[in-house]
């Protein structure tokens, strides 16, 4: 009962209060919680989307003015101290040992789709002490992307299609 309010109030609150805006055919949105990569993947979908891929350097722009507009509107979110968002990106086989060579791609609820574009940070991905497997796309290095371990927490920007 409690999970599912949760969620209902996570959807409502990313379209209905102006935390989500219209870009093409789909909305970003944030879930205003620190949650895990998982967590994060599962909140999208119930909120009626997926945890956000970037498909090219227009959709990089329109996230990163997204996400510098939500900051101006509301900078006591607890996503924006930080100002880093999970993304859709993980390594293939992130369970299993020895993941650190094994390359990224956007993971969706239709499966993995390979990454046609890319925008990583200087010397990422580096899988940082053998643990980085997930993808963050990180405001405090112009919205870079950045690998980190999958059990860190941060909020979740989300893509909902029209």
């Amino acid at each position: 009962m409690f999970k599912l309010s949760l969620l209902l109030l996570i959807s409502s609150h990313l379209v209905a209060s102006g935390k989500a805006e219209m870009v093409k055919n789909y909305f970003y949105g944030i879930v205003h919680k620190q949650v895990d990569w998982k967590d994060a993947f599962t909140l999208c979908q119930d909120a009626g989307g997926i945890l956000a891929t970037i498909m090219s350097p227009d959709e990089s722009q329109e996230a990163r003015e997204f996400l510098n507009t939500e900051k101006a509107k509301d900078s006591e979110s607890p996503c924006f101290p930080e100002f880093q968002f999970w993304l859709a990106g993980q390594r293939q086989n992130v369970d299993q040992p020895n993941f650190c060579n094994r390359p990224f791609y956007w993971k969706t609820p239709e499966g993995e789709q390979d990454m046609p574009f890319t925008d990583w940070s200087t010397g990422q991905p580096d899988c940082g002490w053998e643990v980085e497997g997930c993808m963050q796309l990180n405001g405090g290095h112009d919205f870079k992307w950045d690998d980190i371990p999958c059990d860190a927490q941060l909020c979740a920007l989300c893509k909902i299609g029209l």
